[in-house]
């Protein structure tokens, strides 16, 4: 999987940070240079800015699947990381809305039939409507966003409720 490449450049004035910003969509310029020698002294040229942009901790090049496997981690949190990269397309495209895994542990969270339920990646929701059933261990539960950031989940395809994340 392609690694999404996120430009973070300090605004260093001396460095004029409005040019660095553009070597990475500069790359793409350099392929369209027909002579050999000019095109390989352009990509040179640009690869030593991207690295020294990238060593000096201006540049950060971030793996989709880690993207994406953090914003599973944090799902269900008061403030996920939803905007990570300003909203734009490559924010969409590393979006979780939905978390497919299993109960590890449930335990009755006081009266009116609410259950904490602790999952296998760790996480911790408990369940704010009834449930008329005890959860078991090892079901599968399946959770996913609701209207108006809330959060819903449904147990082995049953019936959904609602839900909020404790840890």
């Amino acid at each position: 999987m392609l690694p999404i490449v996120i430009a973070l450049f300090a605004p260093i004035v001396a460095q004029g940070s409005a040019d660095v910003s553009r070597t990475v969509d500069r790359l793409t310029e350099c392929r369209a240079i027909a002579a050999d020698g000019d095109r390989l002294a352009c990509f040179d040229r640009l690869a030593a800015r991207i690295a020294a942009a990238r060593t000096s901790g201006d540049l950060l090049v971030l793996d989709r699947r880690q993207v994406v496997e953090r914003k599973r981690q944090r799902f269900g949190l008061a403030n996920p990381p939803s905007d990570v990269f300003g909203g734009g397309e490559a924010d969409r495209a590393t979006e979780v809305s939905r978390l497919d895994t299993t109960i590890r542990m449930a335990k009755p969270a006081g009266p009116y039939g609410r259950w904490n339920l602790e999952l296998a990646n760790g996480s911790v929701w408990q369940s704010v409507d009834t449930l008329p059933f005890p959860p078991k261990a090892s079901a599968p539960i399946a959770l996913r966003t609701a209207t108006l950031g809330g959060f819903r989940a449904s147990i082995a395809g049953g019936r959904t409720f609602l839900v909020k994340r404790l840890r």
